[in-house]
């Protein structure tokens, strides 16, 4: 859940991501829908490869089925290792419709009855990992998909 990743991540010390963290740290400072460019393909995610974003091709359309170990892929450019399928990521945000103003470093919603994830999964298409794809539910929701990251701010 929500709370769990939570509270596990204030026990080690840190917190979950904003979403303008989880987002900065995807990108690595590209502009295209993901790190990796236009295309996100079976070398470089785990997501169900039936599934490629934008025209993409797969050299292999069977997936995995089910997470792999970090670090099976490649990092992203600031060294970062699965930011796209594998497991949904908690953020620390409520969900809310994005300001229409440009922001710097927003910090999201301060009250909300759902909760935002990001990242996609190894069972959803490569739609669903897109670096500004955001998922949302309620904090207490569970499944065998999801997981979190912890930040640590200096």
């Amino acid at each position: 859940t929500w709370y769990g990743a939570t509270e596990y991540a204030s026990y080690v010390g840190g917190t979950l991501p904003t979403e303008a963290q989880w987002e900065y740290a995807c990108r690595a400072g590209t502009t295209t829908p993901f790190n990796t460019g236009n295309f996100l393909t079976n070398l470089q995610a785990n997501y169900d490869w039936a599934y490629p974003y934008n025209g993409g091709i797969n050299t292999v359309t069977t997936y995995p089925g089910k997470t792999q170990p970090v670090g099976s892929y490649a990092p992203n450019a600031y060294g970062l290792y699965d930011m796209y399928g594998n497991v949904w990521q908690w953020c620390a945000d409520w969900y809310d419709t994005y300001p229409t103003t440009a922001q710097a470093n927003p910090t999201g919603a301060t009250t909300g009855s759902i909760r935002v994830f990001r990242g996609g999964s190894w069972n959803l298409s490569a739609q669903c990992c897109r670096s500004a794809y955001r998922g949302r539910d309620y904090p207490s929701y569970t499944s065998f998909d999801f997981g979190f990251r912890v930040v640590f701010v200096q």
